[in-house]
């Protein structure tokens, strides 16, 4: 019988590892975007999503690591063992994995409001836009690099925005959109396209559902941010090239700006910083930021360094972290048979066995960290503690 425990200590071990992990990431990433120029835009945000990658892989990799197996049955397993029950010093066991998959949920339901948005938008019947709507996006559309049909919806939205990658769709705001000049409907179609163009609606999704498993690190809430803004800088950068009017693009956005906000939806035109993004598509000056988010996000980031810190020195030393408990059979010890308990800590490496030989006799070994010890009462106290657990008797 082979009995282990490896499944949620892992994932408690991934979720106190990320924090020191995404805080090292973060500060990478950090380092990047001061390296490379702003006008970079369409790289800055490709390094940003390289990082939040990097974010939602290195827990995966310590689950796998610390990952030993589930409950395995071997060579004369008796059915209906007694599993092994954790001790109450254990509960960080299971209380980390279960909180995170609570937020994990909390989050993933919050950011489907947007796309139930935008599925309910496509069932919906709508009027067909003008013939000269769709002909306009057309010429837009090769001059962007697009070579398969983009279709025009409109809707009732307070800003223009992008949805889908194999049959993308761009939903225009009919309000407003009658209300602006045609050198500003170019711009925004532009934008939009710049969008379909960069497959952001396939990295955007990625990038939410990475939001969501992390969503407990405060790096993972600020690298999201910064390549929400750098994706719309550049589409922006793009909708200039192809229109080469600055001005209308700031115009267009400024009035989108003005409007009513509407549901949360993915890839709208109002994204980002719109009075930042004005004026880097001027060229201006950048507004003053008023809070010191430099400050805030060094604080933020030794903040996790230090709890993961604390959770590894300050957790009690014989916490369990993985059992594996094995025997010849799931009865008494019988002549010729065996019985193996491992246990890994925090701070130690136990292993008992104890076999019996054809005469009846039983010999007993204990080891710590891989060194011989002698079996004394505290040794003794140990196995009557876990021994029953594992349906030994």
């Amino acid at each position: 019988m082979v009995i282990e425990t490896a499944l949620p200590s892992a994932a408690a071990h991934a979720v106190l590892h990320a924090l020191w992990q995404g805080a090292l990431i973060a500060l990478v990433a950090a380092l990047a975007f001061a390296r490379i120029a702003p006008g970079r835009a369409a790289l800055r945000c490709a390094v940003g999503m390289v990082c939040l990658v990097a974010m939602g892989i290195a827990p995966v990799a310590t689950f796998a690591l610390y990952q030993r197996g589930s409950v395995v049955a071997g060579a004369g397993t008796a059915t209906g063992a007694t599993p092994l029950v954790l001790r109450g010093s254990d509960w960080i066991i299971v209380a980390l994995p279960v909180a995170w998959l609570l937020g994990a949920s909390w989050r993933l339901v919050r950011q489907l409001g947007g796309w139930r948005v935008v599925i309910a938008l496509g069932r919906r019947p709508a009027p067909a836009p003008p013939a000269r709507w769709q002909r306009r996006l057309d010429v837009l559309r090769r001059a962007v690099g697009i070579r398969h049909p983009v279709a025009l919806r409109p809707a009732r939205a307070s800003s223009p925005f992008t949805a889908h990658t194999l049959r993308p769709v761009i939903w225009v705001p009919a309000a407003l959109w009658s209300r602006l000049p045609a050198a500003q409907q170019d711009a925004l179609l532009a934008h939009e396209l710049a969008h379909v163009r960069r497959r952001d609606w396939l990295w955007n999704g990625v990038q939410r559902a990475l939001e969501a498993a992390l969503w407990f690190h405060p790096a993972a809430w600020w690298l999201g941010r910064r390549i929400r803004d750098e994706r719309e800088h550049a589409c922006d950068d793009i909708a200039v090239a192809i229109v080469r009017d600055p001005i209308a693009l700031a115009e267009a956005l400024a009035a989108v700006a003005r409007e009513p906000a509407g549901p949360a939806i993915a890839l709208a035109a109002r994204g980002g910083a719109v009075v930042d993004r004005v004026a880097r598509v001027l060229g201006a000056p950048r507004p003053a930021r008023r809070s010191p988010r430099g400050l805030v996000l060094g604080l933020a980031l030794s903040l996790c360094a230090s709890l993961a810190l604390a959770a590894r020195i300050e957790l009690p030393p014989d916490v369990l972290i993985n059992v594996r408990a094995e025997a010849s059979s799931a009865g008494a010890l019988a002549p010729g048979g065996f019985r193996e308990l491992t246990v890994d800590a925090f701070a130690t490496q136990r292993r008992y066995r104890s076999t019996m030989d054809d005469r009846g006799q039983v010999r007993e070994l204990y080891e710590e960290n891989g060194e011989p010890r002698p079996i004394d009462p505290a040794v003794r106290a140990w196995l009557a503690e876990l021994t029953p657990s594992v349906g030994w008797r």
